[in-house]
């Protein structure tokens, strides 16, 4: 076992060698006796541990009534709300939130889709002189080729 590794499983798992992994715990002991630096690691781990032990956390006991208040209103907050089998089939979901990127798209769209059209509508009714224009009817070219 490389001292990193050691270095990591004490930053895991604590000093207390009954934490380590069962499978790197025979290795990480080895090491720890074989190694200045590892036991040096450990004795440090150790101290950790000891400082830990003797932090007292505060009792969550008494504000318990609060924390089951709040757990209870996340909760009805999170439940499902009942959608009909048609929006679940075609994977809709029409909360506001999740609606207006689609409708804004959709109305982008739709706005471009007019302008480009009336522009285009517009160039065609300019460029298009009724006097310039020569009316060319097949009436006016014989089948045959010949000329009238």
């Amino acid at each position: 076992m490389k001292l990193r590794r050691f270095e990591a499983i004490l930053d895991a798992y604590g000093a207390d060698p009954g934490r380590w992994p069962e499978g790197e715990r025979a290795d990480a002991l080895e090491l720890a006796r074989s190694s200045l630096d590892a036991a040096r690691a450990l004795a440090e781990a150790r101290r950790l541990d000891a400082a830990l032990g003797t932090w007292n956390i505060p009792e969550l006991s008494v504000h318990s009534a609060r924390h089951a208040a709040l757990r209870a209103r996340i909760v009805a907050a999170a439940g499902r709300r009942p959608r009909s089998w048609l929006f679940d089939w075609f994977g809709l979901d029409l909360r506001p939130a999740q609606l207006w990127p689609s409708a804004a798209g959709l109305a982008l769209m739709t706005g471009l889709g007019f302008a480009v059209g009336f522009n285009g509508l517009m160039q065609a009714d300019a460029s298009h002189d009724p006097e310039d224009s020569t009316l060319v009817s097949s009436l006016e070219f014989p089948v045959d080729g010949s000329s009238q």
